[in-house]
């Protein structure tokens, strides 16, 4: 009984104290964040990693701030401003009041002092993550032609071309220009952190033919295929010409149906006024008429000078050098001229798979070196360099090439290169395969220069703007003798040198021009067969064109080497007649 009774009073009393409180939670340990480490540069550190670490620190930044309000409140409520006593005057009250607010000033700066100082360290790191994170932005630099597009960067306009926007986040990014008449140009692309990016775009006008078939000039005039690569680049080109050749005829032939009819003479209208407005209809029929032909010959032009620079673009890539070692080939020795210290030399390599090479030709040795070495060839090394030009052989099912444009041998005795002059010669086992005479006669023109790169690129293209060439200029200027003049041996050097440099230099420009129209003549017949994508076709013009081709490049050299004579010439009379005016 006692038992039960014991129960109901320590049940009343738990009842009383109302239902149990839970225990304290353990305060949490918020350790300060390290400013140092968060505000350092990191290499390492994406953009978003400093989007974090701003985060971080700005919720620092607002909770010391509602502290520092918190610390305010308190020192207020501590000691606050006494009400205006009845009999206090209101200038005294003002007085107390001020001295009361610089007291409570003084003290919320004193007990808030660890966390303003702390306020101050997380502002200054925040500053540094921003200028940490600003260093990742990128930069768009961006020109059209025509210029004044829009320009929208993840579908947002930042203005019209040409721009440069300097907030660009690092990651995946759509580019958009927009202008009327022309066709939108986009792209997508990844930016990586703190790049710099710059492009170049031609916009294309919006064609009157159809859109099959188009030709992205860009990507077409990319200089970044092989031979062939341009080759069926140009052939596409071809087609869209003939397709738009096509094309135009069926829409002049569409066009007096579609230009709007003249209406008939009005009831009101006088015949003078009738015959106005019938001139000011067929001119306007006239003005469109000429702008379709005017789309037509501009766009047939651009792609014709696509086709001049997909061919520099082979040119180029025909004309890259390759040069390697060749310590199988054998060197022989033949005469050796005391007088010119020169040896006869024979170096030859005709068994190799690849690039096999004969070369005949003189080798520069002194004399002393000759009599020790008595025709030896120890220590001798050979190796030649050659152009991207192979000759090729098709089989039914595939092909062999061999690199057979040689360019220069490279002779070395114990590591020291050696001075030659000569000629590579014809591999007798190639020379009667179809083919090979053509392809000789082009890699003759890549190795004398006839065939060069121009630099033709997507500007001329577009814009039919040559590469600016460099021309250097030297002038030379000579001063009056201080005699004032030039007496009668001045005038002998006048009449004797003047004249004989003259003639040199008139001599020497005239096989100048004639080597020039050689040459042009030479390039001209040469494209016309170039055209040829048929073998049989190609072969057909080869042998109609053969002889005029030897005969321009033969008179293209003769008269280049009569220019170099006479003009060295004239410069040697030049030279002496300055002399003598010296001395």
């Amino acid at each position: 009984m006692n038992k039960i009774y014991l129960f109901l009073i320590l049940s009343t009393l738990s009842f009383a104290a109302g239902p149990a409180k839970p225990p304290h939670p353990a305060p949490v340990d918020k350790k300060p964040l390290n400013l140092l480490e968060l505000s350092a540069k990191d290499s390492t550190a994406t953009f978003e990693i400093y989007s974090r670490r701003i985060t971080l620190v700005q919720d620092s930044i607002l909770a010391t701030k509602k502290e520092i309000e918190n610390v305010k409140k308190k020192t207020t409520k501590e000691a606050p401003l006494k009400p205006k006593g009845e009999y206090e005057k209101q200038a005294e009250f003002e007085a107390r009041k001020a001295k009361w607010e610089k007291d409570i000033d003084e003290k919320i700066l004193q007990n808030s002092k660890p966390l303003t100082d702390r306020l101050a360290e997380l502002e200054k790191a925040k500053k540094q993550i921003e200028e940490n994170q600003a260093a990742l932005y990128c930069t768009l630099e961006i020109k059209t032609y025509p210029e004044a597009a829009a320009i929208y960067f993840n579908k947002e306009e930042i203005g019209a071309s040409p721009a440069e926007y300097n907030l660009a986040l690092p990651g995946y990014a759509v580019i958009r220009i927009q202008k009327e008449n022309y066709d939108p140009w986009d792209t997508t692309l990844t930016l990586q952190p703190a790049q710099k990016l710059k492009l170049n775009i031609a916009l294309q006008e919006k064609s009157i033919f159809s859109s099959e078939g188009e030709i992205n000039f860009p990507r077409t005039l990319a200089k970044d295929t092989t031979v062939y690569g341009y080759l069926y680049r140009i052939n596409r080109i071809y087609a869209r010409l003939a397709q738009i050749e096509s094309e135009i005829r069926v829409i002049f032939a569409n066009f007096p149906n579609a230009y709007p009819a003249l209406e008939p003479i009005k009831p009101e209208e006088t015949l003078q006024d009738f015959e106005r407005r019938r001139n000011s209809w067929q001119y306007e029929g006239e003005r469109q008429a000429n702008a379709l032909k005017q789309k037509y010959d501009a766009y047939k032009a651009k792609l014709m000078r696509s086709v001049e620079t997909l061919k520099d673009n082979i040119v180029t890539t025909e004309s890259l050098r390759t040069t390697e070692m060749r310590p199988n080939a054998q060197i022989t020795l033949g005469n050796y001229d005391a007088d010119k210290e020169v040896f006869e030399i024979d170096v030859q390599d005709t068994a190799d798979a690849k690039s096999p090479f004969h070369f005949v030709g003189k080798v520069s040795i002194p004399t002393d070196t000759a009599k020790v070495m008595n025709r030896s060839i120890e220590g001798f090394l050979a190796g030649v360099s050659y152009i991207n030009y192979p000759f090729i052989i098709y089989n039914d099912s595939s092909y062999t090439s061999y690199n057979l444009a040689m360019k220069e041998l490279l002779i070395s005795r114990k590591a020291v290169p050696l001075k030659v002059d000569g000629t590579f010669k014809h591999i007798g086992r190639f020379e009667g395969i179809e083919g090979y005479n053509q392809w000789s006669i082009h890699k003759d023109s890549l190795l004398s220069g006839l065939l060069k790169p121009q630099g033709l690129d997507l500007n001329y293209a577009l814009k039919g703007e040559r590469p600016k060439i460099a021309v250097a200029e030297a002038t030379e200027t000579t001063e009056a003798k201080s005699s004032g003049g030039l007496g009668w041996r001045g005038w002998t050097r006048i009449l004797t040198f003047v004249p004989a440099i003259g003639l040199g230099a008139a001599a020497g420009y005239f096989h100048f021009v004639k080597a020039d129209k050689n040459k042009k003549d030479f390039n001209k017949l040469k494209e016309k067969g170039d055209e040829y994508t048929n073998k049989a076709d190609y072969t057909k013009w080869y042998n109609d064109n053969e002889k005029d081709l030897k005969t321009y490049k033969d008179d293209t050299e003769k008269n280049e080497k009569l220019r170099n004579i006479l003009g060295a010439s004239a410069g040697g009379f030049a030279f002496i007649g300055l002399i003598t005016f010296i001395f």
